[in-house]
């Protein structure tokens, strides 16, 4: 059996596909999987059994990554195609079943509107298959017996992005906890443009106290370094998915962004929503205290 899985650019979207990517698995062992993705999730799905190959979907001019992306499957004749891009690709091919995502729910979580596609209920939890190297990479950074916090200060936009002196402000007040958090480290983690903000909030911390985990595209290897860590704090952002879907208690902080259609799916989640001013929410608003409540929430 042959399937073909068209999923997300954007990496929380993709963390929030593998749930349904897991249920075909799982409901067809055997199968040989080709995923199509973007350049900045390739690697959240090198590692999913029964792959046969990834297929880089980088978006061009007059979208003709479509047609790239037809000329690389339409040779093949498929036993499942699932297109969660609502592109025209599952009605150009030969396919035994076509699933294609369609509209927008304003009323259901992401993770619930794509397990609709196979009538999945309860929605199918986000999975992350991690190579035994990366596992290893993560193992010789955090070494057992450390307990770690990881500050995820950034986010593809500025009103997704909590400012960096609150996240000061918040590592300041971990550090004087020696109560909750004695002997704690910190790991900050971003993109290499992301460096000059991970190098502030490095700097603000004692000396030794802080590992910068920045421009790593190995997201199988952030994701086990997220889940060695005691508690990540994130904005509303991909981190924010892979740390709940790799098993660490995560704080999410959200601005505009509707909290409901996007929290991340993890066994422990807490999420800290700005309040609400004149019909807006700013993530600026935020307040230090309430993200220090949400990380003991997930711990107790």
């Amino acid at each position: 059996m042959k399937i073909l899985f068209i999923t997300a650019t954007r990496i929380g979207d993709a963390v929030i596909s593998t749930g349904l990517l897991n249920h075909l698995v799982s409901q067809n062992p055997g199968a040989q999987i080709t995923v199509a993705c973007g350049p900045l999730s390739e690697s959240i799905f090198t590692a999913v059994p029964g792959l046969e190959r990834v297929i880089i979907l980088s978006k061009t001019v007059c979208r003709g990554h479509w047609l790239r992306l037809w000329n690389e499957v339409r040779k093949q004749r498929w036993d499942i195609v699932v297109d969660l891009r609502r592109s025209l690709i599952p009605f150009l091919i030969r396919t035994r079943h076509r699933y294609r995502l369609g509209p927008d729910d304003d009323q259901s979580h992401r993770a619930a509107l794509l397990s609709q596609l196979f009538d999945v209920e309860p929605p199918s939890p986000p999975t992350l298959w991690i190579s035994e190297d990366q596992d290893a990479r993560a193992d010789a950074l955090l070494p057992d017996g450390e307990p770690i916090i990881a500050l995820c200060p950034t986010a593809a936009r500025p009103e997704k992005t909590w400012p960096i002196d609150k996240f000061i402000q918040l590592a300041s007040e971990l550090v004087n906890d020696q109560h909750s958090f004695a002997n704690t480290k910190f790991v900050l983690v971003g993109a290499e443009e992301d460096r000059l903000v991970l190098d502030q909030l490095a700097s603000s911390l004692p000396e030794n106290k802080s590992i910068i985990l920045a421009g790593c595209h190995n997201l199988q290897y952030v994701a086990a370094v997220l889940s060695r860590c005691l508690v990540t704090v994130a904005n509303d952002s991909g981190l924010a998915h892979l740390a709940a879907a790799a098993g660490s208690p995560t704080v999410t902080l959200f601005g505009p962004t509707r909290a409901d259609l996007y929290k991340p799916s993890g066994t422990r989640v807490e999420v800290v929503e700005a309040p609400e001013n004149l019909g807006y929410r700013s993530i600026a608003d935020i307040n230090v205290d309430a993200v220090v409540s949400g990380i003991h929430v997930v711990l107790d």
